[in-house]
């Protein structure tokens, strides 16, 4: 069915698994021993462990790419609308 090799899907996964463990290093809600770990990891894999030095700022100072109010709103909405076949109905 599938025509990959094995050594092919292995790979990817491997670049998968590294890229989560970069995106650790990165997210401003990753505890600071989830970040040691994921650079263990990284290290144990061979991959590099850069963070760029405007993350770790904006990380420090609490800089999000969205703010957290436009966030909690857009949840909020999603939670409490849906959409069936064109009508709205309320979830509550």
């Amino acid at each position: 069915m599938f025509t990959r090799s094995k050594a092919r899907n292995s790979e990817s996964h491997r670049e998968r698994v590294a890229g989560g463990y970069k995106a650790a290093l990165t997210n401003p809600n990753t505890t600071h021993d989830g970040r040691e770990h994921a650079k263990h990891e990284l290290r144990r894999m061979g991959e590099s462990t850069h963070v760029p030095i405007m993350t770790k700022i904006k990380r420090t100072i609490g800089i999000r790419s969205t703010p957290k109010r436009k966030m909690v709103l857009d949840s909020e909405r999603r939670t409490r609308t849906r959409t069936r076949k064109g009508t709205r109905r309320s979830i509550l």
